[in-house]
């Protein structure tokens, strides 16, 4: 039932935004596209077969109808912990090399009481390093890293190991703290312990069961910090959106790693990227700085042509010619960019296309027409 829900779910989406692609285009083989989907979906039934069991073949979905006995998703929610000082986060001067390969130089970055701020970057580049340094756990080869006044921190890896791999669910959780059976097992059942599942063996866990498990522990504390190194990874659809939700009632400060631009947005009000061995900081989420390097990208189409310029005037070069020159590389440009539009816009009608590759699709269109109008916008200056 919860895999097909997830489908229906991801072709609603799909639905959604191709209409959307087809108003935004004014292409009607998208809008035939989403009402060939719609058609599937309006097409679903109930179904009373003696093994109660649903599916979807060919082509024809088959509504599978909700257990009467259906779990429960994760009902997360933080302690109020104490307010750290202003000064959460605090490294100056931090640098760190393996060998000969230099990872961080010279780094200085200061995170706030309250925000929420994620570090991205290429893998390899260092985020990991510098989550272990913060925590103690790495030395730098210079400067100081270090956590603020009253920070009391949760830290979740993105490899979850736990003191004693023999210990059930409920003995692990009750190893720190003093709590009755049954309170424990209570609070366990709301990150989807339930009943003889506490019984289970850690070393027995999925990975997904090892993250909720780690997550109940850190809950459980007091904390105004919390540290994340990947937190989606292993986890369903479902209890990502219940974790998005519970970060948002989140009342202290949040630093985090991940590659899940989805998250990222939900989550962040400021992304910090390793370039050149450093950080920059970008004010906003994935979508923000996402656009501002767009529009980095875009300079590179512009410099070239101001560069010329400025070399070519004190050789008093002919200003008209040296303009029509430029005009018919600027046009260049925008024939290329719009050849390689029209090739995504036929492959996006290919109705074998899944969900995944068409968003990509979508997305690198995106990416060409920004840089189209900026070259056109360009070509108008020029004229």
């Amino acid at each position: 039932y919860k895999e097909q829900q997830k489908e229906i779910k991801n072709v609603q989406n799909a639905i959604k935004e191709l209409r959307d692609w087809a108003a935004r285009v004014d292409n009607n083989k998208f809008f035939k596209r989403a009402a060939s989907l719609q058609k599937k979906l309006d097409k679903m039934k109930s179904s009373d077969t003696e093994s109660n069991k649903f599916y979807r073949t060919r082509g024809q979905y088959v509504r599978t109808e909700k257990p009467k006995f259906e779990r429960k998703n994760m009902k997360l929610n933080f302690k109020d912990g104490e307010r750290s000082g202003n000064e959460t986060i605090k490294a100056e001067g931090l640098s760190k090399s393996f060998d000969d390969k230099v990872i961080l130089r010279d780094v200085d970055l200061l995170i706030h009481f309250g925000e929420r701020a994620a570090l991205i970057g290429p893998n390899g580049s260092g985020k990991t390093t510098f989550l272990k340094m913060l925590l103690d756990e790495e030395k730098p080869d210079s400067g100081v890293v270090e956590l603020g006044a009253n920070v009391m921190a949760a830290y979740l890896p993105q490899k979850i190991t736990f003191k004693n791999e023999e210990f059930t669910v409920l003995e692990c959780f009750r190893e720190d703290i003093s709590i009755l059976e049954g309170q424990a097992r209570e609070y366990l059942s709301k990150f989807m312990f339930y009943g003889n599942s506490v019984f289970k063996k850690v070393k027995h866990l999925s990975g997904g069961e090892r993250i909720r498990l780690k997550l109940g522990k850190l809950l459980y504390e007091d904390v105004n910090l919390l540290i994340l190194d990947e937190p989606t990874n292993h986890l369903d659809i479902d209890s990502i959106e219940n974790f998005e939700e519970a970060l948002e009632d989140f009342k202290g400060t949040i630093f985090f790693i991940s590659h899940d631009r989805y998250f990222i947005n939900k989550t962040s009000e400021r992304v910090i990227a390793i370039e050149d061995n450093g950080f920059k900081s970008y004010p906003g989420n994935y979508d923000y700085y996402k656009n501002v390097k767009e529009q980095l990208k875009l300079q590179e189409i512009k410099e070239p042509v101001i560069k010329q310029e400025k070399v070519k005037k004190p050789k008093m070069v002919d200003e008209d010619k040296q303009r029509e020159v430029e005009k018919a590389k600027v046009e260049r440009i925008i024939e290329v960019l719009e050849n390689e539009i029209k090739d995504i816009d036929v492959a996006m009608t290919d109705d074998n296309l899944d969900y995944e590759n068409l968003n990509k699709l979508y997305c690198k269109k995106e990416e060409l027409s920004s840089k189209r109008d900026e070259a056109m916008e360009l070509w108008v200056s020029l004229n």
